[in-house]
């Protein structure tokens, strides 16, 4: 290719990205990306390409007419280059969900359900004023249930700033944790059962329970900061919502029966 053309070609391309901003290839990029944005196009759109850069003998003029006259080139271009930014996306969180691997399941501190050496694992980002937590709640149970090597490992996320609650039943249940491990899983239910939390209800569980309240406020600090080192994986894992789960170093949410969980450790 020649230096003209390549002038030719980069005026070209200019010219491509003031057309991308017309409304009609606006509307038509909707329309048109779930055809596009797949492996099948990306190599259409690999050839439309070197068409275009085969095509050195045209104008200027005749280059913006080519562009103008098959406008689905450009809609075609910006759905492989979405596809490769997605794909991208998609490696990078895989890369970044199996560097903080020991974090995400092999934290001590962390609450657990269910069989402490379960092999099929489950880990939980909840927050216990979450709706859609309280909704997955029975499913995790009836997959504890049903499943001998089930183990939930709880991440305690508080995420609802503007509802203190959030943050005290992360803290207080963790700190009962540590307290009794034993009676984390019945504290745990009680709060997801319930339509709403105040503090009193709260400590009234944990008295309920038979533990002594004072016992386990003295593990309030540890909790605390429990509770802000998930914070700190949750922003990295780029957890943006409760429930998320991750399950086979998968990110997933809600949605899922008991038996479809069960089913993805077969």
């Amino acid at each position: 290719m020649t230096n003209t053309n390549r002038i030719y070609l980069g005026i070209g391309i200019a010219l491509a990205g003031l057309t991308v901003s017309n409304i009609y290839l606006y509307s038509q990029l909707s329309s048109m990306e779930n055809t596009y944005a797949s492996k099948q196009s990306v190599a259409a759109v690999a050839d439309s390409i070197v068409t275009i850069e085969q095509s050195n003998n045209h104008s200027i003029g005749d280059f913006n007419k080519q562009l103008m006259d098959n406008p689905e080139t450009i809609v075609k271009s910006l759905a492989k280059y979405r596809f490769e930014q997605d794909q991208i996306k998609q490696h990078e969180k895989s890369r970044a969900i199996q560097t903080l691997t020991g974090a995400l399941y092999n934290d001590a501190n962390d609450p657990v359900m269910g069989n402490p050496n379960g092999k099929h694992v489950i880990v939980e980002f909840v927050d216990y004023n979450c709706g859609y937590c309280k909704r997955l709640s029975p499913t995790l149970e009836e997959f504890l249930s049903k499943n001998p090597e089930g183990k939930v490992i709880v991440k305690e996320y508080p995420i609802f700033q503007n509802q203190p609650t959030s943050a005290y039943a992360a803290i207080m249940g963790i700190a009962l944790f540590y307290t009794d491990s034993e009676k984390y899983h019945q504290f745990h239910n009680a709060l997801m059962g319930a339509r709403q939390l105040s503090k009193e209800f709260i400590d009234s569980t944990i008295v309920g329970l038979g533990v002594d309240l004072n016992t386990v406020n003295a593990q309030a600090e540890k909790a605390r900061a429990q509770v802000a080192k998930t914070r700190t994986l949750g922003a990295q894992l780029e957890v943006t919502g409760t429930p998320t789960l991750f399950i086979n170093g998968q990110k997933l949410h809600g949605g899922y029966s008991a038996d479809q969980l069960i089913a993805m450790f077969n």
